[in-house]
């Protein structure tokens, strides 16, 4: 089990990037090497294993609460659009 928090994934995440809330679930994609020389954008679901604090000045906020991988891609994105698109279209059912 993969956990991390909004706030590490979105320091680990360049401009090629995107790390989006979408209600209690994050979306991220990265752009980077991967296997066989190529570059391109990852796609990952995440969701919060940790219930923020209403109040942000006390417990955590959503930023800082735990997140657990749901669900990654199997393929490589030419960008961070089709990533986020891949991923919209494959978020859990509510």
């Amino acid at each position: 089990m993969e956990t991390t928090t909004m706030e590490r994934l979105q320091m680990a995440t360049d401009s090629y990037g995107a790390v989006v809330r979408y209600g209690n679930l994050v979306i991220a994609t990265s752009y980077s090497w991967h296997k066989g020389g190529v570059y391109g954008n990852d796609a990952c679901i995440y969701h919060l294993t940790e219930t923020p604090s209403e109040n942000p000045w006390q417990g955590k906020s959503f930023i800082e609460c735990g997140l657990e991988l749901i669900k990654q891609a199997d393929q490589i994105f030419p960008d961070d659009g089709h990533a986020l698109a891949w991923a919209l279209a494959n978020l859990p059912e509510a």
